[in-house]
């Protein structure tokens, strides 16, 4: 195996995120599912929330369908897809999410439908800044006034959309101050018809997340059939897996630290197809 290491950083200016906006005044939350993260932003400070995987999980879910009702099981089957959880774990981790988002009391911004589920209300999403849908309405013909809700809906929808297939393709990305953007160190190696780059915070955990993925490295190569990149991170305990062949879509394979010995090839399949 061929091996080369390098210093890196991405500030929060290339970020492929979604931008919220909060119960609180002046302040706008942005998500970040590859990371499992809540930026707060309130003027020139931020704050960054941890979410974990299950919570990331179930933001997620709901902001792929901003305005439509998702059901208890399905977030619950989404959220935690290897493991059996009650009612009340879903309604924590609701709650926690409308704690951070300054929405505990009115509950405007994650709605609940009784005995059907919950849905993201739109109002509060605000599409990308350099959204080419928007770029482009500016230069749209004026619209009848009874139209131009419904149009601005399915923009916004499709902006969203379209952000969260992005984020879950694997661009990883890391939020931070733009004057100081978080350092990171990777490692490129070549394996059979593999480039594999392993991307970690310190030389330490780099080489450890290496190491730790080795095995399971050997065995994709293995079970490639074509030309393909594969990007390793680790955050929170959980492995996050994108695979992108040469030709086709990038998938993503996210996984407990705990699973790693256990990862099946049906599921390494999936994400090398």
């Amino acid at each position: 195996m061929n091996t080369s290491t390098e210093r890196y950083s991405e500030s929060a200016a290339g970020a492929c995120c979604l931008t919220i906006k909060t119960g609180r005044s002046d302040c706008y939350a942005v998500f970040n599912p590859t990371l499992f993260q809540l930026t707060l932003v309130q003027g020139e400070r931020s704050e960054k929330i941890e979410l974990g995987f299950s919570g990331s999980r179930l933001l997620e879910r709901l902001l792929q369908v901003p305005g439509e009702v998702v059901s208890r099981d399905e977030l619950m089957s989404y959220a935690w897809a290897d493991r059996v959880v009650g009612q009340g774990s879903l309604n924590q981790q609701i709650y926690t999410l409308r704690q951070v988002l300054g929405d505990e009391k009115n509950r405007e911004i994650i709605q609940t439908l009784p005995r059907r589920g919950y849905q993201i209300n739109p109002g509060y999403l605000t599409p990308s800044a350099n959204d080419s849908e928007q770029a482009q309405a500016d230069n749209d013909p004026p619209v009848p006034a009874a139209k131009r809700p419904l149009q601005r809906l399915r923009r916004l929808i499709a902006s969203l959309a379209a952000s969260v297939a992005v984020c879950s393709a694997g661009l990883f990305t890391l939020l931070s101050n733009a004057s100081q953007p978080a350092a990171s160190y990777t490692s490129q190696v070549k394996l059979e018809s593999l480039d594999i780059r392993y991307i970690e915070q310190s030389p330490q955990r780099l080489e450890q997340l290496v190491s730790a993925t080795r095995s399971l490295s050997e065995r994709l190569a293995e079970l490639s059939t074509q030309p393909t990149a594969l990007t390793f991170s680790l955050s929170q305990d959980i492995y996050q897996l994108v695979c992108q062949p040469g030709q086709g879509k990038a998938h993503v394979l996210m996984f407990h630290a705990g699973q790693l010995s256990h990862i099946k090839d049906a599921q390494l399949l999936r994400c090398l197809s």
